[in-house]
């Protein structure tokens, strides 16, 4: 991941910690989507996707207040289970 890759992911993840989840929800930047084509661990309801950066993905899920980080993808479609 390049320099200006990981500011920008930086900053999506301070973002992040400043909103609401609803406001998380419907936040444009973010791109917030339930993933369908990966199935979840045991004991987590969903996965979800949301945008780091214009190229890279990130994939976690909610845990109460927090939001756990499984992964962050630089393959956008790899995000989602497609390659």
């Amino acid at each position: 991941m390049e320099l200006i890759e990981q500011e920008k992911a930086v900053a999506t993840f301070e973002k992040i910690t400043q909103l609401t989840w609803n406001q998380a929800y419907r936040d444009k930047g973010l791109k917030w989507e339930k993933i369908h084509s990966i199935q979840p661990p045991k004991g987590v309801e969903a996965l979800y996707s949301f945008r780091v950066s214009k190229s890279i993905r990130g994939i976690g899920f909610r845990q109460g207040h927090f939001l756990r980080v499984l992964w962050i993808e630089p393959d956008h479609d790899a995000a989602y289970g497609k390659k």
